[in-house]
């Protein structure tokens, strides 16, 4: 997850749907000394969505742009331009500190197959190193066509511009970008400030953590998204009379991972069934939001409701639901979501610290109390540490498992291991044997009189 100088986040979309938002802008050290005593940065517009589209810069009267620097802005006088599409690479070679030129683009950083239009802009001060201020009534947009390939985000990210300074700079921007179902958004007053800083990964739970550095460059490395299944335990055996309660967890390897959502849809169905029922407490409710532990001591067998979750154990919490029908669940039957419209309960990434995993690397899902057995099938979005939105479909579990055996504490082939009595317990007869008849009658194979439906000697054996 690259954090960099990191401004302005946006709204997040449904969960089960996947996220499709601009965080924001950031910037990130692009070179140090390229033109002696400067740094040169380049400054992005974030998504989380690779669908996304960068469609245009813009500044006007009412949402002006700013790019001011407290020195002033490097600009290559033969060669460079206010816009990428003054860059040619092929003068690298001749003009190496045009590498360093600054100019604004949506995208690409040259002007090979750049697409790239503007209108209204005056950049006359800026290409004298000044600043960039589009404030009046006029205005003026630096713009692409919806749809074109430099648009769309690369890494997470589109290139909006590249200056170089020897100053600190301030920006002010505003842009214009389009979801994957098209719909266009306005994003105004994004700000962002950029500094001489010594580049690094300033994140502490990175692997490659720099201690020494003042500003994040992009660097941090993270443990890959690391779920790693779905587990049960056997909380109380009879809280509720004839009733065992379960808990349900999504489990990790990095405590740094955080669940998200759990989710249903026609193509992706959510169902927790039971052979028998599902215990729910009048003081209860859907989701452990209803869950009052105050009410425990006047209503013990509240604590035993059963409830879905993430994370928490009782309200409040930043738990969120939508879609999720839970009527026949709360009269002790199924929950199912597998419509097409579908339904998820969520959190917001960072909003709930019981989203990520306990010691154990365990985050709670569901607490169910049942006098049957359960099997379920659910789909978790989780937010990974380095930044990504895994999503793990069609997760199956079954519990409690069943082992057959005697389960008579008082039978001589009492099994401590099963939990499912399948009718074979056997118990000593009269002469101690494990399942005899208590037949009485001559037992030694070698007598005259030998019967063989005699488990109890009686004494009678006959010599030949």
């Amino acid at each position: 997850m690259k954090r960099r100088f990191l401004a302005l986040a946006i709204l997040l979309c449904l969960p089960f749907l996947g996220f499709s938002n601009l965080i924001g802008i950031s910037g990130e050290v692009y070179a140090m000394d390229g033109v002696a005593g400067t740094t040169t940065y380049r400054i992005y517009a974030d998504f989380d969505n690779p669908a996304d589209q960068l469609v245009a810069i813009y500044g006007l009267n009412t949402a002006p742009l700013q790019i001011t620097s407290s020195t002033s802005f490097w600009q290559e006088a033969s060669f460079g331009g206010p816009t990428a599409l003054s860059i040619n690479t092929g003068l690298f070679g001749l003009f190496p500190e045009l590498v360093y030129d600054s100019w604004l683009t949506i995208g690409l950083d040259n002007s090979a197959g750049n697409n790239l239009t503007s209108i209204g802009f005056d950049f006359s001060a800026f290409e004298a190193g000044n600043d960039l201020i589009v404030n009046d009534i006029i205005g003026g947009t630096l713009f692409v066509l919806p749809g074109d390939a430099q648009a769309f985000p690369i890494a997470g990210r589109v290139l909006m511009g590249q200056i170089t300074t020897d100053g600190v700079v301030d920006l002010l921007m505003n842009v214009q970008w389009r979801n994957p179902a098209q719909v266009s958004t306005d994003a105004t007053g994004l700000t962002l400030t950029l500094s001489n800083v010594v580049p690094g990964c300033t994140d502490p739970n990175a692997l490659n953590y720099n201690a020494a550095a003042t500003e994040d460059d992009g660097s941090c490395t993270y443990l890959p998204p690391s779920f790693a299944g779905l587990s049960y335990e056997e909380v109380i055996v009879g809280g509720v009379p004839g009733f065992t309660t379960y808990r349900v967890y999504a489990n990790f390897s990095n405590p740094f991972d955080q669940l998200t959502a759990v989710y249903g849809q026609d193509v992706t169905p959510l169902t927790i069934t039971t052979t028998g029922s599902f215990y729910q407490d009048p003081f209860g409710g859907l989701t452990s939001t209803d869950i009052d532990p105050g009410l425990f001591g006047a209503f013990p067998s509240l604590e035993y409701d059963s409830w879905v979750t993430i994370g928490t154990e009782n309200g409040p919490n930043a738990l969120n639901i939508i879609g999720v029908d839970g009527t026949s669940f709360e009269a002790g039957g199924a929950l199912n979501v597998t419509d097409a419209v579908g339904g998820a309960w969520y959190i917001f990434p960072d909003s709930e610290p019981t989203a990520f995993p306990d010691v154990l690397g365990r985050v709670l899902v569901a607490q169910l109390t049942t006098d049957g057995v359960v099997d379920l099938t659910m789909n978790l979005q989780y937010r990974a540490q380095d930044g990504t939105n895994p999503q793990e479909v069609g997760l199956n579990l079954t519990f409690p498992i069943l082992v057959p055996g005697c389960t008579d504490l008082n039978a001589c082939n009492f099994n401590p291991l099963a939990n499912q009595d399948d009718g074979s317990c056997l118990f000593l007869d009269e002469c101690g044997v494990c399942g005899g008849t208590g037949t009485a009658g001559c037992t030694d194979p070698a007598a005259c009189n030998f019967d063989p439906t005699a488990d109890c000697n009686d004494g009678s054996c006959l010599a030949l």
